[in-house]
């Protein structure tokens, strides 16, 4: 049983309107070698079979034995492996204080800055967040598919605004959703750690809309949107 964690009452988010841009064409493996929580800068130091951004170094740190235990019990409540995976804390040699966790596609190498630790590490659930997160990139929806869901009003305006690259972060959100409910997470635990995340991103990298990943009030909406679906889903059964 995963300890019980105090969760912050959620606080309500309002979704802005936007245009809806023209897709452009989904990224490929080598267009984009590392598949991030938030947008890295250029990927140039091979790592195993794939490639970090040069100004991240591997760094020795107490926090990497939570975070190995966390991924442990989402692995094993999910039948996944643990022990194939390989989980590395790293620093931004530029000395930029992020948070983030990033691995690349195919690979079993999971990234989490020092700092994610640092300003995460009251929260299990938040830290569970983006392991998940990395986690879900290797198998989730395709984007597309989430314009086909069944949507209120304010939350297909927000889908129909992103283009299909940005919806791919969206459909990992979801994904990772999915992986912390079966590790025993709530809903509400979820959404409050996506917020979580959100409010501590001091930097705001997370925050801003990038070509690749959408606003970090966007993705709350919308994962709180997919979270509420679901339950009515549960629900009707």
């Amino acid at each position: 049983m995963k300890p019980v964690i105090p969760i912050a009452a959620l606080v309500a988010l309002c979704c802005l309107p936007f245009g809806q841009p023209s897709d452009p064409p989904l990224s490929t493996v080598a267009d984009e070698q590392l598949s991030a929580y938030a947008t890295v800068g250029p990927k140039a130091v091979p790592y195993s079979d794939c490639g970090i951004d040069s100004n991240f170094q591997p760094v020795h740190h107490t926090g990497r034995r939570h975070l190995l235990y966390l991924f442990g019990q989402l692995a094993w409540a999910n039948g996944i492996p643990a022990e194939s995976y390989a989980i590395e804390l790293m620093r931004d040699s530029r000395g930029l204080r992020r948070i983030n966790a990033m691995t690349c596609p195919g690979s079993r190498f999971i990234w989490v800055s020092v700092t994610a630790w640092e300003l995460l590490s009251d929260s299990d659930a938040a830290l569970t967040l983006l392991l998940a997160h990395e986690l879900g990139h290797a198998d989730h929806r395709p984007a597309a598919d989430l314009r086909r869901d069944p949507m209120t009003d304010a939350e297909r305006k927000l889908v129909f605004s992103l283009t299909l690259r940005q919806l791919s972060e969206v459909a990992v959100d979801q994904r990772a959703a999915d992986l912390m409910r079966t590790a025993g997470y709530t809903d509400r635990e979820i959404a409050a750690a996506a917020h979580l995340i959100l409010a501590r991103d001091t930097d705001g990298v997370i925050s801003k809309a990038t070509e690749s990943h959408p606003a970090g009030r966007d993705r709350v909406n919308l994962l709180t949107y997919y979270l509420g679906r679901e339950q009515e889903v549960l629900a009707r059964k």
